[in-house]
């Protein structure tokens, strides 16, 4: 994908649990690296905001669901709902494990789809695997 071509950038809400900041920050510092994007996460919001309602519209108008999914997120309830946001807004999901046995946490919906383990992302590869699904979605209209 060359950003050249992209109008604007992408549109991403990012969804992960506090406790895995460290692997957050690696996954923003790689993807924003590699695509143009607007990643919008949690930290973003204040609390004098309606964080409720701009959860909402951030995942409303988002491109690309991108989800974090380790021990500590599968069992955040935050995180489920978001994800199942994303799932009912039938956008593009594309989740990050930290740990292969969290697939087997993960709702069903989501087994099928195409998962990236966090530690690959450093593979050249992978990034590219991560280029082409972005480019599907792009292909499909799912951008403007």
């Amino acid at each position: 994908m060359n950003p050249t071509k992209q109008e604007r950038p992408i549109r991403v809400f990012f969804s992960y649990e506090t406790a895995d900041n460290d692997h957050a920050r690696k996954l923003r510092r790689i993807l924003s690296r590699h695509f143009n994007l607007r990643i919008f996460t949690h930290e973003g919001l204040s609390a004098a905001e309606d964080w409720k309602s701009k959860l909402k519209s951030e995942l409303a108008q988002c491109d690309i669901f991108v989800v974090l999914l380790s021990p500590n997120s599968v069992e955040s309830d935050w995180v489920l709902q978001e994800l199942g946001g994303a799932w009912m807004g039938d956008k593009p999901i594309l989740p990050i494990v930290t740990h292969s046995h969290v697939l087997a946490k993960i709702p069903l919906q989501l087994r099928n789809a195409q998962t990236v383990n966090i530690n690959d992302l450093d593979n050249p590869e992978v990034i590219n695997q991560i280029l082409e699904s972005f480019e599907e979605q792009i292909t499909e209209g799912n951008f403007a």
